[in-house]
């Protein structure tokens, strides 16, 4: 999938291209962003920000591909540790699409850079494969830069999107969890248990009392 979004900035111009593909047996999920001058900001320099300004046209371009597993070893294994570590804390994660992730910018005759580190967050959405969707279920994006792995939870409750914000542009791992899965949901089910037990609980031994006081009341009258 192919998508360009014309961008002005200042007396300049900003293409920002979007390019996804799939290995999967399923079509390319699509990507967006939340604000597109966000990502232009946050992607150039200021002094890159002010040639753009001045006049120069430039182009950013990100580049998604969807595969069904993590096809190198050792970052596979890197989100595997990462997965166990982060299940203790929140429960049950399942695997499902892995994204790479690259982007490169340049300015008018320059040659393409890559981007790695943003200045500041950016909101990326992307829509989840149909065959992921279920109800009550969330999502997450797991990645790893230069070995270390950080979580990224959906923080709209979309069944059709997940939107994440990052400042930074690497590879990720898709994640989701059913809510029966979840630590969370399971302490707060238990509690929420537990308390209206003690409530009907509560109730059966005021009956009980009263009724044991009846009886005795009875007996001292006899």
């Amino acid at each position: 999938m192919h998508q360009v979004t014309h961008i002005s900035y200042g007396e300049g111009n900003v293409d920002i291209v979007l390019d996804s593909a799939s290995q999967t047996e399923v079509s390319a999920p699509e990507f967006r962003f939340g604000d597109y001058s966000e990502v232009i900001t946050s992607c150039f320099t200021p002094r890159e920000l002010d040639k753009i300004s001045e006049g120069e046209n430039a182009q950013l371009t990100f580049y998604f591909v969807a595969y069904d597993t993590v096809e190198d070893g050792e970052i596979y294994s890197q989100y595997c540790a990462a997965i166990e570590e982060i299940e203790q804390e929140i429960g049950n994660l399942n695997e499902g699409v892995y994204v790479e992730i690259d982007a490169k910018k340049a300015i008018g005759n320059e040659g393409a850079v890559p981007v790695n580190t943003l200045s500041s967050d950016v909101e990326l959405q992307m829509d989840i494969p149909l065959y992921l969707i279920n109800e009550d279920r969330s999502f997450y994006f797991l990645t790893s830069n230069l070995g270390t792995c950080e979580l990224l939870e959906d923080y709209t409750p979309d069944a059709d999107v997940m939107t994440i914000n990052t400042d930074s542009i690497c590879s990720g791992l898709v994640l989701y969890q059913d809510s029966l899965e979840s630590l969370i949901e399971k302490t707060d089910d238990i509690l929420h248990i537990k308390a209206q037990h003690l409530f009907v609980a509560g109730i059966v031994l005021l009956i009980g009392l009263w009724g044991l006081i009846e009886q005795l009341h009875k007996r001292n009258k006899e």
